[in-house]
């Protein structure tokens, strides 16, 4: 299974100077609807308009710094980064380490967005301080070592790694977080231990990490027992759908996966359906049912009009379907939206 490697962004505080005041309630409806706007671009890959949708909400402020204007900074600042203006996020970060600079989170997602930037040892002295400012939270040094790792600072990713594993367990996140740690690690025995506390202590979550660390490790069967344990308390859970489906695939269940994908689809938020649609089209190829994976296609190209590779996927399976061409099963790999190059 495709290990996702990602810089974490958590919801933290972020505060800019044009900040003035506070609304009035005619100005507060109006940052709201900005914020919707801004949020629904950012589903939509559409970063760069977010960025001044959320702007417009921010405008609306005429005095205060409330939990709704820096609610609004965060997504900005994301959607700078997600736009590929780095600058401009970091300069949003650097306002709000000036405005609140006690909190770990900030320090936090700027060494991240450092570290992906190429800034190395500005990423390491935030990391360093937000340890400092939250230094028993075990999921904190997971996330750290991981970015580290990707980013090839190996020997930095081994220490944040053994502190973390360091820190005894209080509470049922913290048995997930050193899980994480352990899985990190490459130690699936005790990172399964620590998963197993952590679920019976109730953090359901436990059994997402677990399903994702096995099926990492391509144990399909354990991953599978893993994820179903928590589809039992949350049978519309998009993620873990999504994840029993990849297992399917890749056990070459294409049938199971399609069911997966489509209970997926029905149960995303806007931002995950786009992929699962996608994901949903080529486990209908591998099927042999070009009929439904045409139909699919016709919808995810009304849907996302300026994704050309599925547009040549559509025109293929008209192509398919049209000509009712049997399945060649020593082919259907190439008729997938990842393999088909024609």
């Amino acid at each position: 299974m495709r290990k996702k490697i990602i810089v974490f962004f958590l919801a933290g505080l972020l505060g800019l100077s044009a900040l003035l005041g506070g609304c009035t309630s005619k100005s507060e409806k109006k940052a709201q609807e900005y914020k919707e706007l801004g949020i629904k671009q950012m589903q939509e890959e559409n970063y760069k308009d977010a960025v001044g949708s959320f702007q417009k909400a921010l405008d609306q402020s005429l005095g205060r710094i409330r939990a709704e204007e820096l609610d609004v900074c965060y997504y900005k600042a994301l959607a700078q980064y997600k736009s590929g203006d780095t600058k401009a996020a970091l300069e949003t970060y650097d306002n709000l380490i000036d405005y609140d600079g006690k909190n770990w989170e900030v320090y936090y997602l700027r060494g991240s967005v450092l570290l992906a930037d190429g800034q190395n040892e500005a990423a390491l002295k935030d990391y360093v301080q937000a340890v400092s400012l939250n230094e028993s939270d075990a999921k904190l040094y997971g996330h750290i070592s991981e970015n580290l790792q990707n980013a090839g600072e190996k020997e930095q990713a081994q220490s944040y790694l053994e502190k973390g594993l360091q820190i005894k367990p209080s509470s049922a996140a913290d048995y997930e977080g050193i899980g994480d740690l352990y899985a990190l690690k490459g130690d699936t025995q005790n990172a399964a231990s620590m998963y197993s506390q952590a679920a019976e202590k109730g953090e359901d979550s436990a059994y997402l990490s677990l399903g994702k660390m096995y099926a990492s490790n391509d144990q399909m069967d354990e991953a599978k027992a893993a994820f179903q344990k928590y589809m039992d308390k949350y049978p519309k859970d998009a993620d873990a759908l999504e994840q029993l489906g990849e297992i399917a695939a890749e056990s070459g269940d294409y049938a199971d996966a399609v069911t997966y994908y489509k209970k997926a689809i029905e149960n995303a938020v806007d931002a995950q359906k786009k992929g699962l649609q996608k994901e949903l089209v080529a486990m209908y190829e591998k099927s042999g049912d070009f009929a439904s994976a045409l139909e699919t296609a016709k919808a995810y190209v009304a849907d996302y009009p300026d994704d050309a590779d599925m547009q040549k996927e559509y025109e293929f399976l008209q192509t398919r379907v049209d000509t009712g061409a049997d399945v060649i099963e020593g082919n259907i790999n190439d008729t997938t939206t990842e393999g088909n190059k024609q």
